[in-house]
């Protein structure tokens, strides 16, 4: 099963609890490349024992994405707005989990 978070990154749920964080490969252009099947072509970027602990790097690479260099402060505001956004998820996970 796939689990997709945005446009750039899903979670690939496989059989015995093993959660595999996706991101999409980009062109030049920005584009997201697809495969001789036409489907969007994905690189791994970790494996995950949980939902939740799949969820948490997303939003670190998230920031990565969007920042080379950072300040700790603005960082940290930078990844206390992404939590939050995804806090209501992450919370239903953590119930689960």
């Amino acid at each position: 099963m796939i689990v997709i978070i945005n446009d750039d990154y899903q979670v690939k749920v496989d059989n015995y609890s093993n959660y595999t964080l996706l991101k999409a490969i980009r062109d030049e252009s920005g584009a997201i490349k697809t495969g001789k099947d036409d489907l969007p072509m994905f690189t791994t970027k970790g494996y995950y024992s949980n939902m939740s602990r799949a969820m948490n790097a997303c939003i670190h690479l998230m920031l990565e994405d969007k920042y080379d260099v950072m300040e700790l402060t603005q960082y940290l505001d930078e990844l206390e707005n992404l939590e939050a956004k995804f806090r209501p998820v992450l919370e239903r996970f953590r119930k689960g989990d």
